[in-house]
């Protein structure tokens, strides 16, 4: 597939690098000056513009800090194309702000009317994601968006559990709170999320 990463810091290189591994073909949206323009293309990663990154790709990934988000998501055309949202709300105290419209992924349906928009990749650290000891929970309305975040949680060799609509992506943006409160600032053991089906 065709993959546009928007933001190439711990998440987007993570996603990227494994997904190339799996053959996908990757592009770094990446605004004209970003430092990690030369991170991606170390990487071997092809490097564009968000625009022209997001415009042919099959699939967009959000994985930008969260201030960055709107205006960026605005500024594309992202109608019919799935978009997975992988952003975090974070406060500068590193807690989870809730939007208005009441997590990330909802705030971003909004903006990109027409999206196809799937929250995953957001409830571990970077540097877990692709461990196939941990689940990747994700969300969304589309069944056919949800199919292909499936097959791309697959490829990066952890196991996809659907958790629902769109709606309960707040959930797991809370999850995601709890892990950087442990992990980030209790500086508790390194540890990921599964569910256990009794």
């Amino acid at each position: 597939m065709k993959i546009a990463v928007l933001g190439f810091g711990n998440v987007g290189s993570q996603l990227g690098k494994l997904w190339a591994k799996k053959g996908h073909e990757i592009t770094a949206g990446l605004r004209e000056g970003s430092k990690d323009r030369q991170k991606a293309s170390d990487a071997g990663i092809n490097v564009a513009t968000p625009a022209d990154a997001a415009k042919d790709a099959d699939v967009v990934v959000l994985a930008l800090p969260w201030p960055a988000v709107e205006p960026t998501v605005k500024a594309l055309a992202l109608d019919g194309k799935v978009v997975i949202d992988a952003v975090n709300p974070m406060g500068p105290d590193l807690s989870v702000v809730v939007p208005a419209a009441g997590s990330a992924a909802l705030s971003t349906a909004q903006w990109a009317k027409g999206a196809r928009v799937v929250k995953a990749f957001n409830t571990i650290g970077a540097m877990l994601m692709g461990d196939a000891t941990f689940d990747m929970m994700y969300c969304g309305d589309d069944a056919a968006a949800k199919k292909v975040v499936d097959s791309l949680i697959a490829d990066t060799g952890m196991k996809p559990v659907d958790v629902g609509p769109l709606k309960n992506s707040p959930y797991l943006e809370q999850i995601a709170g709890l892990w950087v409160d442990l992990v980030v600032k209790q500086k508790a053991p390194v540890f990921g999320f599964n569910l256990v089906n009794k």
